[in-house]
Protein backbone atom coordinates (compact mmCIF):
# COMPACT_ATOMS: atom_id res chain seq x y z
CA UNK A 1 0.00 0.00 0.00
CA UNK A 2 1.92 2.71 -1.38
CA UNK A 3 -0.92 5.61 -1.72
CA UNK A 4 0.21 8.57 0.57
CA UNK A 5 -2.93 9.08 2.52
CA UNK A 6 -2.40 5.74 3.99
CA UNK A 7 1.09 6.50 4.62
CA UNK A 8 0.46 9.33 6.78
CA UNK A 9 -1.81 7.58 8.55
CA UNK A 10 0.24 4.50 9.35
CA UNK A 11 3.58 5.12 8.57
CA UNK A 12 5.12 4.61 12.07
CA UNK A 13 6.68 2.08 13.92
CA UNK A 14 4.62 -0.03 16.15
CA UNK A 15 6.57 -0.67 19.24
CA UNK A 16 6.52 -3.66 21.72
CA UNK A 17 5.68 -2.57 25.13
CA UNK A 18 7.95 -2.41 27.94
CA UNK A 19 7.21 -3.24 31.31
CA UNK A 20 5.96 0.33 33.30
CA UNK A 21 6.24 0.32 37.09
CA UNK A 22 2.87 1.72 38.70
CA UNK A 23 1.24 0.99 35.32
CA UNK A 24 -2.80 1.44 35.35
CA UNK A 25 -4.62 0.00 31.98
CA UNK A 26 -8.05 0.97 32.30
CA UNK A 27 -11.32 1.54 29.92
CA UNK A 28 -13.51 4.58 30.43
CA UNK A 29 -17.23 4.66 29.28
CA UNK A 30 -17.52 7.73 27.26
CA UNK A 31 -20.77 7.68 26.00
CA UNK A 32 -21.99 4.16 23.96
CA UNK A 33 -18.31 3.40 23.66
CA UNK A 34 -14.71 3.05 25.82
CA UNK A 35 -12.22 4.63 25.30
CA UNK A 36 -8.89 2.35 26.07
CA UNK A 37 -6.27 4.64 28.55
CA UNK A 38 -2.65 3.68 29.95
CA UNK A 39 -1.61 5.59 33.01
CA UNK A 40 2.17 5.67 33.77
CA UNK A 41 1.73 7.29 37.44
CA UNK A 42 3.70 10.06 38.82
CA UNK A 43 3.33 13.19 40.37
CA UNK A 44 2.68 16.90 39.21
CA UNK A 45 0.94 17.93 36.44
CA UNK A 46 1.00 14.76 33.68
CA UNK A 47 2.14 14.63 30.05
CA UNK A 48 -0.71 13.54 27.40
CA UNK A 49 0.58 11.63 24.92
CA UNK A 50 -1.58 11.12 21.02
CA UNK A 51 -0.85 8.78 18.38
CA UNK A 52 -0.49 9.27 14.54
CA UNK A 53 -3.25 8.53 12.41
CA UNK A 54 -3.87 4.41 12.72
CA UNK A 55 -1.92 3.55 15.58
CA UNK A 56 -3.06 3.39 19.37
CA UNK A 57 -1.16 4.67 22.43
CA UNK A 58 1.03 1.80 22.49
CA UNK A 59 3.56 3.27 20.11
CA UNK A 60 4.99 5.26 22.73
CA UNK A 61 5.97 2.30 25.30
CA UNK A 62 9.60 2.59 24.13
CA UNK A 63 9.95 6.36 25.60
CA UNK A 64 7.58 6.23 28.09
CA UNK A 65 10.40 4.70 31.25
CA UNK A 66 12.82 7.27 30.31
CA UNK A 67 10.23 10.33 30.02
CA UNK A 68 8.87 8.85 33.44
CA UNK A 69 12.43 8.12 35.21
CA UNK A 70 13.03 12.21 33.85
CA UNK A 71 9.97 14.34 35.16
CA UNK A 72 8.57 12.37 37.74
CA UNK A 73 5.66 12.94 35.67
CA UNK A 74 2.17 11.16 34.97
CA UNK A 75 2.33 9.62 31.79
CA UNK A 76 -0.82 9.36 29.75
CA UNK A 77 -1.50 7.36 26.55
CA UNK A 78 -4.76 6.62 24.81
CA UNK A 79 -6.27 4.69 21.85
CA UNK A 80 -8.72 6.47 19.98
CA UNK A 81 -12.10 4.97 19.23
CA UNK A 82 -11.82 2.00 16.80
CA UNK A 83 -7.83 1.76 17.62
CA UNK A 84 -5.87 -0.74 20.08
CA UNK A 85 -8.41 -1.67 22.40
CA UNK A 86 -10.69 0.96 22.89
CA UNK A 87 -14.53 0.34 21.03
CA UNK A 88 -16.42 2.21 18.89
CA UNK A 89 -20.34 2.78 18.36
CA UNK A 90 -21.43 0.67 15.85
CA UNK A 91 -24.69 1.38 16.17
CA UNK A 92 -24.02 5.30 15.60
CA UNK A 93 -24.22 5.32 11.28
CA UNK A 94 -24.10 8.30 10.22
CA UNK A 95 -20.10 8.86 9.76
CA UNK A 96 -19.36 12.71 11.09
CA UNK A 97 -20.41 11.61 14.22
CA UNK A 98 -17.12 9.75 14.60
CA UNK A 99 -14.51 12.29 13.27
CA UNK A 100 -12.57 14.77 14.48
CA UNK A 101 -14.57 16.76 16.95
CA UNK A 102 -15.86 13.50 18.27
CA UNK A 103 -12.41 12.16 18.84
CA UNK A 104 -11.64 15.84 20.87
CA UNK A 105 -15.01 15.30 23.19
CA UNK A 106 -14.32 11.28 23.97
CA UNK A 107 -10.71 11.94 25.11
CA UNK A 108 -12.26 15.43 27.47
CA UNK A 109 -14.76 13.28 28.69
CA UNK A 110 -11.97 10.66 29.82
CA UNK A 111 -9.40 12.84 31.15
CA UNK A 112 -12.34 14.26 33.16
CA UNK A 113 -13.54 10.68 34.70
CA UNK A 114 -10.12 10.26 35.56
CA UNK A 115 -9.10 13.18 37.35
CA UNK A 116 -6.88 14.49 34.63
CA UNK A 117 -8.93 17.74 33.26
CA UNK A 118 -6.50 20.26 34.67
CA UNK A 119 -3.18 21.53 33.42
CA UNK A 120 -1.64 19.34 31.33
CA UNK A 121 1.44 18.95 28.63
CA UNK A 122 1.01 17.75 25.69
CA UNK A 123 2.56 15.45 22.98
CA UNK A 124 1.14 14.20 19.78
CA UNK A 125 2.15 12.74 16.13
CA UNK A 126 1.04 13.44 12.49
CA UNK A 127 -2.67 12.79 12.92
CA UNK A 128 -2.40 13.55 16.65
CA UNK A 129 -1.56 17.27 16.08
CA UNK A 130 -4.88 17.61 15.40
CA UNK A 131 -5.92 16.68 18.48
CA UNK A 132 -3.45 18.52 20.57
CA UNK A 133 -4.49 21.74 18.23
CA UNK A 134 -7.83 21.21 19.14
CA UNK A 135 -7.43 20.73 22.85
CA UNK A 136 -5.47 23.62 23.03
CA UNK A 137 -7.73 26.06 21.55
CA UNK A 138 -10.37 24.73 23.67
CA UNK A 139 -8.23 24.75 26.82
CA UNK A 140 -6.00 27.45 26.40
CA UNK A 141 -5.25 28.06 30.14
CA UNK A 142 -4.58 24.06 30.78
CA UNK A 143 -2.13 23.29 28.12
CA UNK A 144 1.52 24.11 29.48
CA UNK A 145 2.91 22.99 26.23
CA UNK A 146 2.69 21.06 23.62
CA UNK A 147 5.88 19.16 22.00
CA UNK A 148 4.68 18.36 17.61
CA UNK A 149 6.24 15.23 16.13
CA UNK A 150 6.18 15.72 11.90
CA UNK A 151 2.29 16.39 12.37
CA UNK A 152 0.85 17.57 9.32
CA UNK A 153 0.45 21.61 9.17
CA UNK A 154 -2.07 23.03 6.56
CA UNK A 155 -0.17 20.07 4.31
CA UNK A 156 -3.67 19.18 3.07
CA UNK A 157 -5.13 22.13 1.98
CA UNK A 158 -5.26 24.22 -0.83
CA UNK A 159 -6.80 20.64 -3.02
CA UNK A 160 -3.94 18.46 -1.90
CA UNK A 161 -6.62 15.92 0.73
CA UNK A 162 -8.95 15.90 -1.75
CA UNK A 163 -6.82 14.48 -4.52
CA UNK A 164 -5.71 11.50 -1.93
CA UNK A 165 -9.09 10.67 -0.89
CA UNK A 166 -9.80 10.17 -4.60
CA UNK A 167 -7.17 7.46 -4.57
CA UNK A 168 -8.85 5.65 -1.73
CA UNK A 169 -11.84 3.99 -2.49
CA UNK A 170 -10.66 0.47 -2.28
CA UNK A 171 -8.43 0.64 0.66
CA UNK A 172 -11.61 2.34 2.54
CA UNK A 173 -14.22 -0.24 1.46
CA UNK A 174 -11.03 -2.95 2.95
CA UNK A 175 -11.20 -0.41 6.32
CA UNK A 176 -14.65 -0.82 6.73
CA UNK A 177 -14.75 -4.74 7.09
CA UNK A 178 -11.68 -5.07 9.06
CA UNK A 179 -10.60 -1.85 10.66
CA UNK A 180 -13.36 0.90 11.75
CA UNK A 181 -10.79 3.55 13.75
CA UNK A 182 -9.14 4.12 10.12
CA UNK A 183 -12.71 3.60 8.27
CA UNK A 184 -14.16 6.67 9.87
CA UNK A 185 -10.84 8.71 10.13
CA UNK A 186 -10.44 8.30 6.72
CA UNK A 187 -14.43 8.79 5.59
CA UNK A 188 -13.99 12.11 7.89
CA UNK A 189 -10.73 13.53 6.89
CA UNK A 190 -11.82 16.18 4.31
CA UNK A 191 -14.00 17.49 7.10
CA UNK A 192 -11.39 17.28 9.42
CA UNK A 193 -9.05 19.34 7.13
CA UNK A 194 -11.63 21.91 6.55
CA UNK A 195 -12.24 21.88 10.37
CA UNK A 196 -8.79 22.38 11.50
CA UNK A 197 -7.96 25.04 8.78
CA UNK A 198 -9.75 27.38 11.13
CA UNK A 199 -8.54 26.55 14.31
CA UNK A 200 -4.95 27.26 15.73
CA UNK A 201 -2.89 26.76 19.11
CA UNK A 202 -2.92 29.87 20.99
CA UNK A 203 0.32 31.86 20.71
CA UNK A 204 0.72 31.93 24.39
CA UNK A 205 1.48 28.23 24.92
CA UNK A 206 4.91 27.58 24.14
CA UNK A 207 5.79 24.62 21.37
CA UNK A 208 8.63 23.08 19.95
CA UNK A 209 7.85 21.48 16.51
CA UNK A 210 9.89 18.49 15.15
CA UNK A 211 10.07 18.09 11.13
CA UNK A 212 11.72 14.80 9.69
CA UNK A 213 15.56 14.70 8.20
CA UNK A 214 14.36 11.95 5.99
CA UNK A 215 11.19 12.73 4.06
CA UNK A 216 8.49 9.70 3.69
CA UNK A 217 6.74 11.31 0.89
CA UNK A 218 8.13 10.58 -2.41
CA UNK A 219 7.98 13.60 -4.45
CA UNK A 220 10.27 16.39 -4.09
CA UNK A 221 7.06 18.55 -4.11
CA UNK A 222 5.49 17.42 -1.54
CA UNK A 223 8.94 16.83 0.25
CA UNK A 224 9.36 20.89 -0.17
CA UNK A 225 4.85 21.46 0.97
CA UNK A 226 6.02 19.60 4.19
CA UNK A 227 8.90 21.09 4.92
CA UNK A 228 6.98 24.57 3.95
CA UNK A 229 4.39 23.83 6.03
CA UNK A 230 6.31 23.70 9.25
CA UNK A 231 8.22 26.56 8.45
CA UNK A 232 5.52 28.33 8.09
CA UNK A 233 4.12 27.11 11.29
CA UNK A 234 7.38 28.11 13.04
CA UNK A 235 7.84 31.54 11.70
CA UNK A 236 3.83 32.54 12.77
CA UNK A 237 4.54 31.97 16.12
CA UNK A 238 6.91 33.62 18.48
CA UNK A 239 6.35 31.01 21.15
CA UNK A 240 7.23 27.88 18.72
CA UNK A 241 10.87 26.56 18.08
CA UNK A 242 11.46 24.57 15.37
CA UNK A 243 13.65 21.93 15.04
CA UNK A 244 14.51 19.36 12.38
CA UNK A 245 15.55 15.93 13.57
CA UNK A 246 18.52 15.10 10.90
CA UNK A 247 18.87 11.15 10.22
CA UNK A 248 15.44 10.16 11.55
CA UNK A 249 12.10 9.82 9.47
CA UNK A 250 8.32 10.34 10.50
CA UNK A 251 8.71 8.69 14.03
CA UNK A 252 11.23 10.95 15.19
CA UNK A 253 11.08 9.54 18.74
CA UNK A 254 11.98 6.11 17.14
CA UNK A 255 14.76 7.52 15.51
CA UNK A 256 16.40 9.63 17.80
CA UNK A 257 14.92 8.76 21.48
CA UNK A 258 17.10 11.37 23.60
CA UNK A 259 16.36 13.67 21.09
CA UNK A 260 12.61 13.81 22.06
CA UNK A 261 12.25 12.36 25.10
CA UNK A 262 14.84 15.69 26.67
CA UNK A 263 12.58 18.14 24.61
CA UNK A 264 9.72 16.46 26.65
CA UNK A 265 12.04 17.04 29.55
CA UNK A 266 12.87 20.50 29.33
CA UNK A 267 9.36 21.89 28.28
CA UNK A 268 7.71 20.17 30.93
CA UNK A 269 10.73 21.57 33.55
CA UNK A 270 10.03 24.98 32.82
CA UNK A 271 6.28 24.74 34.15
CA UNK A 272 7.22 22.84 37.26
CA UNK A 273 8.67 23.83 40.77
CA UNK A 274 11.32 20.78 39.72
CA UNK A 275 12.88 22.49 37.33
CA UNK A 276 16.39 22.10 37.89
CA UNK A 277 16.45 18.65 39.36
CA UNK A 278 14.05 17.69 36.29
CA UNK A 279 17.09 19.30 34.26
CA UNK A 280 19.70 17.18 36.07
CA UNK A 281 18.72 14.15 35.07
CA UNK A 282 18.04 15.04 31.58
CA UNK A 283 21.16 16.04 31.49
CA UNK A 284 22.76 12.85 33.20
CA UNK A 285 20.29 10.75 30.32
CA UNK A 286 21.56 12.84 27.24
CA UNK A 287 24.87 12.24 28.63
CA UNK A 288 24.83 8.32 29.02
CA UNK A 289 22.40 8.09 26.10
CA UNK A 290 25.28 10.04 23.95
CA UNK A 291 27.75 7.56 24.87
CA UNK A 292 25.59 4.62 24.54
CA UNK A 293 25.27 6.00 20.78
CA UNK A 294 29.22 6.10 20.41
CA UNK A 295 29.61 2.91 21.79
CA UNK A 296 27.36 1.07 19.38
CA UNK A 297 28.35 3.34 16.23
CA UNK A 298 31.88 1.59 17.12
CA UNK A 299 30.40 -1.70 17.51
CA UNK A 300 28.89 -1.58 14.37
CA UNK A 301 32.33 -0.62 13.08
CA UNK A 302 33.86 -3.36 14.52
CA UNK A 303 31.67 -5.87 13.28
CA UNK A 304 32.83 -5.72 9.75
CA UNK A 305 36.52 -6.94 9.17
CA UNK A 306 36.62 -4.53 6.41
CA UNK A 307 36.63 -7.85 3.50
CA UNK A 308 35.28 -6.41 0.62
CA UNK A 309 31.73 -7.73 0.83
CA UNK A 310 31.53 -6.04 4.10
CA UNK A 311 32.66 -2.51 3.17
CA UNK A 312 30.37 -2.63 0.50
CA UNK A 313 27.58 -3.34 2.61
CA UNK A 314 28.54 -0.39 5.55
CA UNK A 315 28.78 1.73 2.50
CA UNK A 316 25.47 1.36 0.81
CA UNK A 317 23.54 1.18 4.72
CA UNK A 318 25.19 4.74 5.08
CA UNK A 319 23.69 5.45 1.74
CA UNK A 320 20.45 3.93 2.99
CA UNK A 321 20.39 7.06 5.86
CA UNK A 322 21.52 9.41 3.54
CA UNK A 323 24.96 9.46 5.24
CA UNK A 324 26.46 10.38 1.50
CA UNK A 325 29.58 11.54 2.74
CA UNK A 326 30.56 8.85 5.13
CA UNK A 327 29.37 6.52 2.45
CA UNK A 328 31.98 7.97 -0.32
CA UNK A 329 34.82 7.71 2.51
CA UNK A 330 34.20 3.62 2.81
CA UNK A 331 33.59 3.14 -0.56
CA UNK A 332 36.60 5.05 -1.28
CA UNK A 333 38.93 3.02 1.07
CA UNK A 334 37.20 -0.21 -0.48
CA UNK A 335 38.50 0.53 -3.90
CA UNK A 336 42.30 1.36 -1.80
CA UNK A 337 41.85 -2.48 -0.29
CA UNK A 338 40.70 -4.04 -3.52
CA UNK A 339 41.78 -2.01 -6.56
CA UNK A 340 40.86 -4.69 -8.60
CA UNK A 341 36.74 -5.07 -8.21
CA UNK A 342 34.78 -3.52 -10.92
CA UNK A 343 32.31 -3.53 -8.50
CA UNK A 344 34.26 -1.26 -5.49
CA UNK A 345 34.78 1.54 -8.41
CA UNK A 346 31.09 1.12 -9.28
CA UNK A 347 29.58 1.53 -5.96
CA UNK A 348 31.94 4.71 -5.06
CA UNK A 349 31.06 6.23 -8.37
CA UNK A 350 27.47 5.77 -7.53
CA UNK A 351 28.22 7.67 -3.88
CA UNK A 352 30.34 10.52 -5.56
CA UNK A 353 27.20 10.95 -7.90
CA UNK A 354 24.77 11.49 -4.20
CA UNK A 355 27.62 14.49 -3.27
CA UNK A 356 27.35 16.00 -6.55
CA UNK A 357 31.45 14.78 -7.51
CA UNK A 358 30.02 14.19 -11.21
CA UNK A 359 33.43 14.12 -12.95
CA UNK A 360 34.90 11.62 -10.45
CA UNK A 361 31.62 9.51 -10.84
CA UNK A 362 32.33 9.30 -14.27
CA UNK A 363 36.12 8.06 -13.88
CA UNK A 364 34.65 5.65 -11.29
CA UNK A 365 32.18 3.86 -13.48
CA UNK A 366 35.06 3.93 -16.36
CA UNK A 367 37.34 2.38 -14.30
CA UNK A 368 34.69 0.02 -13.62
CA UNK A 369 33.78 -0.98 -16.89
CA UNK A 370 37.34 -1.11 -17.75
CA UNK A 371 38.12 -3.93 -15.21
CA UNK A 372 34.48 -5.59 -16.13
CA UNK A 373 33.19 -4.80 -19.36
CA UNK A 374 30.26 -6.59 -18.99
CA UNK A 375 29.14 -3.60 -16.32
CA UNK A 376 25.43 -3.16 -17.48
CA UNK A 377 25.12 -0.90 -14.68
CA UNK A 378 28.06 1.28 -15.26
CA UNK A 379 27.17 1.67 -19.21
CA UNK A 380 23.82 3.10 -18.43
CA UNK A 381 24.68 5.54 -15.54
CA UNK A 382 27.07 6.64 -17.96
CA UNK A 383 24.64 7.21 -20.66
CA UNK A 384 22.03 8.96 -18.43
CA UNK A 385 24.72 11.44 -17.23
CA UNK A 386 25.80 12.05 -20.59
CA UNK A 387 22.43 13.04 -21.47
CA UNK A 388 22.41 15.33 -18.78
CA UNK A 389 25.16 17.61 -19.44
CA UNK A 390 26.43 18.99 -22.73
CA UNK A 391 29.99 18.08 -21.77
CA UNK A 392 31.01 15.06 -24.26
CA UNK A 393 33.09 12.11 -22.42
CA UNK A 394 36.34 11.76 -22.77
Amino acid sequence: MKKQLFNLFLLCSFITANSQSKTIDTLVDVGNHKLHFKIVKGTGMPILFDSGGGNDGSVWNSILEKTSEITKATLITYDRAGFGQSTIDTLQTDESKHGIMSSIEDLEIGLKKLGYDKDILLVSHSYGGFLSTLYASRHPKLVKGIVLIDVNHNYYEDGVIEKEVATQDKLIEQWKINNKGTYFMAKTILETVKIMSKISIPQSIPVVDFVNGIPFLKKPEEIERWKECHRIFVANNPNVTGITAHDCGHGIWVGNPPLVINTIAKLYANSSKQKAEIQERALQYAITACNEEKAKDLAEDLAFNHSEDDLNTWGYQLLGKNENQKAAEVFKLNILLNPASANAYDSYGEALLKIDQKEEAIKMYKKSIKLNPENKNGKEVLERIAKDTSKPLN
